[in-house]
């Protein structure tokens, strides 16, 4: 396989992991936080927006491009939205978000790969910075469309995406970290072996 070929492949991966991470851990945020749901699309507790920065953390553009894709399935098939513009405008926000709070995040932190660099205090910052530019793309996007800000609603994305966002990359954060010091897969095996 050549070299441009294996890039496509491995950026294709990217994306189609992106995705199904972020529509199953979509799905377990609605069975563990539906009862807090402010209204379609808002949460307290939103998970999946963890996923998006973690995404983009890990996979640069392709992450993008898979939470944008992911945005057009839920937003068309499965939120109930009253216009294709609102689909189309929250899809775009929420890929667009947590995509410029990674480059904002890389070109400060000077993240390395598997998040080196992203210590907890800059995690948080990260987090927060994501936490707010994703949901106030959502809601530009709505007042451009209606000439409403919706205040509350904007109040409970920032919260519910901040939270969610900490939970995520606390567990990456923790789960990298401990891969890193029991080493690689294959070492790991090797210690049940007699």
């Amino acid at each position: 396989m050549t070299d441009w070929t294996s890039k496509a492949a491995r950026h294709l991966g990217d994306i189609a992991v992106t995705m199904l991470v972020f529509l199953a851990l979509n799905r377990f945020n609605e069975l563990l936080f539906i009862q807090f749901e402010h209204s379609s699309g808002i949460n307290w507790v939103f998970m999946p927006a963890g996923i998006r920065l973690l995404a983009t953390l890990l996979f640069g553009f392709a992450g993008f491009e898979g939470l944008l894709l992911a945005g057009f399935y839920l937003n068309f098939q499965h939120f109930d939205f009253h216009t294709d513009a609102r689909a189309w405008s929250g899809a775009v926000a929420g890929a667009l978000g947590p995509y410029l709070a990674y480059l904002f995040a890389k070109h400060w932190f000077n993240l390395g790969p598997r998040l080196q660099g992203l210590t907890m205090p800059r995690l948080l910052f990260t987090s927060v910075l994501c936490g707010v530019m994703s949901p106030i793309s959502h809601h530009a996007f709505m007042w451009v469309e209606t000439g409403v800000v919706d205040w509350h609603g904007l109040g409970v994305m920032i919260s519910g995406d901040s939270i969610g966002i900490v939970i995520v990359l606390v567990i990456a954060k923790g789960l990298i970290a401990l891969a890193d010091r029991h080493g690689p897969g294959i070492q790991l095996a090797s210690r049940w072996r007699p």
